[in-house]
């Protein structure tokens, strides 16, 4: 259940701006780090400072606290030196969300296909997922090279699990459920618009395993989302990839140069994409 933190701070005199500025890095950090959902730093009329920041649980707050050393960092550093007083922290549950900005995760239901099932991904899908992210072939074209640990994967998933905007499906085989093959991912964009991904183990490619599951997720996309416009990006190189998006039926758009920096230098974006039309099928919600 989603949780919140209350942490309340004095300051010494004239650090006020040496603090947010550290305490905005510290925070980007945590939110990169392990897909907490944030937080805000407020001003008090007493002059206490404090930060609420959002967490998807107590859970996975404590575990991100428990795999990292954030306090060994600079920007942890300086925040401690502008703090003259500092009282107990206070971790809230929350019952009820009336906030008006607040965007609402959407679910990731559970789909079976002719032999697979699809459901949500979970950080500790780590161990089986860890052949895909390590693999030096695997990650040629991806945004990042080769992960070395398995704990590498789990920081790595936190977004894909608990990501504002993302709706993330590990996939299993029917015949061996519980171990994950890769994932499949759709990720809301703006204008009604969504992106969709995927992430095989090496042993689960070949086989026709992305496009089923890439399959049914578009089908999600299309008649449950009501996407009006679903898109891809590709590197130039990456055939297998440029293959299973086209026979997904996305169409090349164009090419965007120079748009990613890579462990493999920079490199050029190939755009596919459909568009819905209007009066395209609806499954029921």
């Amino acid at each position: 259940m989603t949780s919140a933190v209350l942490y309340r701070w004095r300051l010494k005199p004239g650090t006020e701006d040496t603090f947010r500025a550290a305490w905005t890095e510290g925070t980007k950090t945590i939110h990169k780090t392990c897909a907490s959902y944030g937080a805000r730093l407020h001003e008090g009329a007493d002059g206490l400072f404090w930060s609420y920041a959002r967490w998807p649980s107590e859970d996975v707050r404590k575990a991100c606290f428990e795999r990292h050393d954030f306090f060994s960092m600079d920007c942890f550093k300086t925040m401690q030196a502008c703090i003259d007083e500092r009282f107990p922290e206070i971790v809230l549950t929350l019952t009820d969300d009336e906030l008006a900005e607040r965007k609402v995760a959407h679910p990731v239901p559970v789909y079976e296909t002719e032999r697979l099932v699809l459901r949500p991904i979970r950080q500790d899908d780590a161990e089986a997922l860890f052949p895909a992210l390590s693999d030096d072939a695997n990650m040629t074209y991806w945004s990042r090279g080769p992960m070395q640990t398995v704990t590498e994967v789990h920081d790595y998933l936190a977004w894909n699990a608990h990501g504002d905007g993302c709706q993330c499906w590990a996939v299993e085989r029917k015949d061996g459920p519980g171990e994950a093959l890769g994932w499949v991912i759709l990720m809301d964009k703006a204008g009604n618009q969504a992106e969709i991904g995927f992430m095989f183990r090496p042993d689960a490619q070949g086989q026709g395993f992305a496009r089923e599951a890439a399959a049914k997720m578009l089908d999600h996309a299309i008649k449950v989302r009501d996407f009006r416009r679903i898109w891809a990006d590709v590197d130039p190189d990456n055939a297998p990839s440029i293959r299973l998006i086209e026979r997904l039926g996305l169409s090349y758009e164009g090419r965007l140069k120079g748009n990613w920096s890579t462990h493999i230098g920079v490199r050029d974006s190939l755009i596919y994409g459909m568009v819905v039309p209007e009066n395209g099928p609806k499954a029921p919600l």
